[in-house]
């Protein structure tokens, strides 16, 4: 990596690249390319490259051809994202500025050495392998702190679960924590193999598609059904497996039985055996775990969950407010050189959603309601941003220049969040403000990428007392293609 940037270097500032460098032909230069630009910094191609390498090789060995090409491309597109994200949360940490003291990083690295009963020696010898420095290393493990840090003072200690939410998820939990339950199942069986081809694991899916339903007309000839459908062993006996309890089947397999009730049929499920049309013949109830004893558990996967979702949120809104340009195009074939191809394609799609009218529908005077709000966010009570009260007209609506007089972020959209809303609301001067519904940017997107030729786009609140007209407007980033006769001939 570091001899490619020092090349590309020496061609931009015009210095020689050495005898051997200088007398390479054209086609054989290697330019060290940017793959995205996030705010400041830069993800290049090659450190992308290092990024998915070893998970690269994996797929190699499992996969070939169309199949592994696909899984490569989805691979390094989860690796820049992973890239983004880090480079993201670091610059984040400068900002508050979180540190770490080299006596931590030297204290990290020796828990990496003891935990995997590495001696200084093998643990240099493992680096060789992986053709990384032990600077690298030490740079990296470093930053992993630092990016604990920064996740535990953005995320975590942000992230409460109350004792009221630990009732409620026991509630509405109870059969999970619920011991010595037992439920007696019948099922008709469609059996897979590991290697099947594609159509034959079709042609069984489709099989017991067809079993479901006529098994829902008569749920009561589950038994008969199986004798003449299934394809499994105990097909001679109705499909009776039998009394079934928690932790003695496939996972899929025990989700989907015990979430059905006696006498009922589920779809069809599948499990690495096959496919499984089930029926609960009898429920056997065991005996339920006090809250006291469970409530520790039910907190900790309470606060994963929250955990979860907040880091999610956090990253988005880290990535919304930062400058991120991509260029990188993971389909991009190779050249004949088995190189690939340095010319990019357009990759990314910026769609921007500019507000243009808020509509007040119905025959509401105007006393006292003379302008409109609006909030963003996935949250009606506790929103990302509410934006300035502006006056409608005499119609009833704000558009033109009252529309454009708003801050931007209050009024364009980019690549918006297919979990946030807008909330709208009148102000009035004499009553409390009135809420007038909401729009939401999932039903937005996806209006949009049914017909992206349509630019205005018109969506009623779910109360139907106010339409949002939107214009979509799109906008690629491409690359620069990188020529060695435009850069030091």
């Amino acid at each position: 990596m570091h001899r490619r940037v020092s090349f590309l270097v020496a061609l931009l500032i015009g210095a020689p690249a050495g005898p051997a460098l200088a007398a390479a032909p054209a086609t054989e230069v290697m330019i060290e390319r940017i793959v995205a630009k996030i705010n400041q910094d830069i993800i290049t191609l090659s450190e992308l490259q290092d990024a998915v390498k070893e998970d690269t090789e994996k797929l190699r060995k499992r996969y070939r051809g169309e199949e592994f090409e696909r899984r490569r491309r989805e691979l390094e597109l989860k690796g820049l994202n992973s890239l983004v994200e880090r480079k993201l949360v670091l610059q984040r940490a400068k900002t508050l500025g979180v540190t770490v003291q080299d006596k931590a990083v030297e204290k990290a690295m020796g828990v990496v050495r003891s935990r995997n009963k590495l001696t200084p020696g093998m643990f240099r010898r493992y680096l060789q392998a992986r053709n990384i420095t032990l600077k690298t290393f030490r740079k990296r493990m470093r930053e992993s702190l630092i990016l604990r840090q920064v996740v535990g003072i953005e995320v975590n200690i942000r992230v409460a679960v109350s004792d009221a939410e630990i009732a409620d998820y026991y509630k509405a939990n109870l059969n999970d924590f619920r011991k010595g339950e037992s439920r007696k199942v019948q099922q008709i069986f469609f059996p897979i193999q590991k290697g099947d081809p594609a159509s034959r694991i079709q042609e069984q899916k489709k099989k017991a598609e067809a079993a479901y339903k006529e098994a829902l007309k008569s749920p009561a000839g589950f038994s008969g059904l199986a004798k003449r459908l299934s394809e499994g062993p105990a097909a001679r006996r109705g499909g009776d497996l039998g009394f079934i309890k928690r932790g003695e089947v496939f996972p899929e397999f025990e989700a989907a039985l015990f979430r059905l009730a006696e006498g009922k049929v589920g779809e069809p499920v599948r499990t690495r055996a096959g496919f499984h049309v089930l029926r609960v013949a009898e429920i056997r109830s065991g005996k339920v775990t006090p809250l006291k004893q469970v409530e520790d558990k039910i907190r900790n996967t309470l606060f994963k969950e929250k955990r979860a979702k907040r880091r999610r949120e956090w990253l988005a809104e880290l990535k919304r407010a930062a400058f991120l340009e991509i260029h990188f195009d993971p389909a991009t074939p190779a050249n004949g050189n088995g190189r690939q191809d340095p010319l990019f394609r357009d990759v990314r799609e910026q769609v921007t959603f500019e507000l243009v009218k808020v509509e007040l529908l119905g025959d509401t005077e105007l006393f006292g309601r003379e302008r409109l709000f609006w909030a963003y966010g996935s949250k009606r009570r506790s929103p990302r941003w509410k934006s300035g009260k502006a006056k409608v007209n005499s119609k009833r609506s704000l558009e033109g220049d009252a529309v454009g007089a708003l801050e931007v972020m209050h009024r364009e959209f980019v690549n918006p969040d297919p979990a946030a809303n807008l909330y709208l609301f009148e102000h009035n001067y004499v009553l409390p403000n009135t809420y007038l519904g909401k729009i939401s940017f999932a039903d937005v997107i996806k209006r949009y990428s049914l017909n992206p030729e349509k630019k205005r786009l018109e969506f009623l609140t779910d109360s139907k007392k106010a339409r949002f007209v939107f214009h979509a407007k799109v906008e690629k980033t491409r690359s620069i293609v990188a020529d060695p006769k435009e850069i030091g001939r």
